[in-house]
């Protein structure tokens, strides 16, 4: 018989002996995934610059075909419009921002919530184990 740090007799996984048996909460786990994705496309906006050569990446066009990260440059377009375009495309970037900081900011509150409330492990036949299917 192999040796083994536990005896079978002392192993209790709570099953059959009337203690329920935990399971991670499926619903923490969905927050926790959704604010991972949130984090990366946070840091993605934050760390964006417009291409170097834009003659080898895809083009994003705007109005007219004009392409976006020309948009942004004052050494291509100086004008009245483009000013307006350059504050619209900078307000636009600093709500994106705001906005996906305040989603992950949600999801730590709820996922926080979860752990307070003790949750983070539920009974496997509890309707919290099995969300969103409840």
């Amino acid at each position: 018989m192999p040796y083994s740090y536990y005896d079978d007799a002392d192993y209790d996984d709570g099953a059959g002996s009337g203690d329920a048996v935990m399971v991670n909460n499926p619903k923490l786990e969905a927050i926790q995934d959704v604010k991972e994705q949130a984090t990366r496309s946070r840091s993605g906006l934050a760390d964006w610059t417009p291409p170097p050569d834009l003659t080898r990446y895809p083009q994003v066009t705007g109005y007219l075909g004009i392409p976006q990260a020309l948009g942004l440059s004052e050494d291509v377009w100086t004008s009245p419009v483009a000013d307006d375009y350059r504050t619209a495309i900078d307000s636009a970037h600093s709500g994106a921002e705001e906005a996906i900081s305040q989603i992950v900011t949600d999801l730590t509150d709820a996922e926080n919530a979860i752990y307070d409330a003790g949750q983070d492990r539920v009974p496997e036949d509890s309707p919290l184990a099995s969300w969103p299917n409840t």
